[in-house]
């Protein structure tokens, strides 16, 4: 089960769109939103419509809400959320936003710039909390405090966008989201993730599917597979499942994934897993 200080928690699983309804019930419509816990220190990997639902329990406990928010990209289904993220309305709390700038925008711009007047009615300077906007390239190892780190690399996706390495206590979580696979294993990524204990990654699309997709910036759970057992990582888990995808589909290939890897599970909104 693993300890309780390093806890990730599964709050938006999906890509592209929100997807709710009947046919998605099982693993969940919300866009991206991972929740890491490492004793009292709260970081959120992306902020997709999967946020709503963290930020209304964040409420629900009653205290002052402090915390690091990674966003690998400002694609909207993983910023969409944001600005319904109730902590962020609340004066006294503190977030710190991480991104990665680009040519013509700050990293600070494109978060304000979903919320101008022309497309939501509250503006970021006036959701209550204090925001730091802090921008990252690939290639950065960070000291967070407390024992936490955290490392960066480059995803393969149109407009770019970053991946996430998180170690603390000699335990591991990687986010690898958005990221489209080479012809053969990306040996900087197998660098990147090696060893890990949890590894995150863009399933997207099947083997089967790809084709189809090519140059859309994701990669398959096939290819997930052979990337976490090329680096030598632990455990993985298929993510930013395809909008399309029903609960029925996703049981079918949760169960052919498995039968490749026996450590490997699809991610599911409500999921905990303890490293």
């Amino acid at each position: 089960m693993g300890n309780t200080d390093f806890q990730v928690t599964f709050w938006g699983v999906r890509g592209s769109i929100p997807v709710p309804g009947p046919d998605t019930l099982k693993y969940g419509g919300n866009t991206s939103c991972v929740q890491v816990q490492i004793g009292k220190r709260l970081i959120i990997f992306d902020a997709g419509s999967g946020i709503y639902a963290l930020g209304r329990e964040l409420v629900k406990m009653g205290s002052e809400s402090n915390g690091d928010i990674f966003i690998t990209h400002t694609h909207w289904d993983h910023i969409q959320g944001f600005p319904f993220f109730a902590p962020a309305f609340i004066k006294g709390n503190s977030f710190r936003l991480y991104g990665q700038s680009k040519i013509d925008s700050t990293f600070a711009d494109l978060m304000h710039g979903q919320m101008v007047y022309q497309h939501f009615p509250v503006s970021l300077d006036q959701m209550g909390a204090k925001f730091e906007f802090h921008e990252l390239d690939s290639g950065i190892d960070i000291d967070l405090g407390d024992g936490v780190s955290l490392k960066t690399t480059n995803n393969n996706h149109p407009g770019g966008g970053l991946s996430y390495r998180l170690d603390y206590a000699g335990r591991s979580c990687c986010y690898i989201t958005d990221t489209e696979h080479c012809r053969k294993v990306d040996q900087n990524l197998c660098k990147f993730i090696s060893d890990a204990n949890l590894v995150i990654y863009d399933t997207h699309f099947t083997d089967e599917e790809y084709p189809r997709y090519m140059g859309w910036g994701h990669s398959t759970w096939q290819e997930g597979i052979k990337l976490v057992e090329t680096a030598g990582a632990h455990r993985l888990v298929l993510f930013h499942h395809a909008n399309f995808r029903s609960d029925r589909e996703m049981e079918v290939i949760e169960q052919q994934a498995r039968t490749h890897n026996n450590n490997c599970v699809a991610a599911r909104e409500g999921m905990v897993i303890n490293l």
